[in-house]
């Protein structure tokens, strides 16, 4: 795992992606979006605003149903 995937603050974002044993850049380009973006939603700069599609996809490459993702991803305070 390189350095940028582990930011000093864990958030549930990163959390979740680390179980499941992805890349930022993974996540990235599975749901069309930018490394940038996906490091701004792990720093807690951006909540992600997810279509429909690409939570359905979420939840399948993280391997949990809809139900047990958590309703926002915000970092920890």
């Amino acid at each position: 795992m390189s350095q940028r995937d582990t930011p000093n603050m864990e958030s549930k974002f990163v959390s979740i992606r680390l179980e499941a044993g992805l890349t930022q850049k993974a996540i990235a380009d599975a749901l069309g979006v930018t490394e940038q973006a996906v490091r701004n939603w792990e720093r807690g700069k951006n909540e992600p605003r997810f279509t429909i599609q690409q939570m359905k996809l979420l939840c399948q490459l993280v391997n949990r149903k809809l139900d047990e993702m958590p309703d926002s991803f915000s970092s920890p305070k």
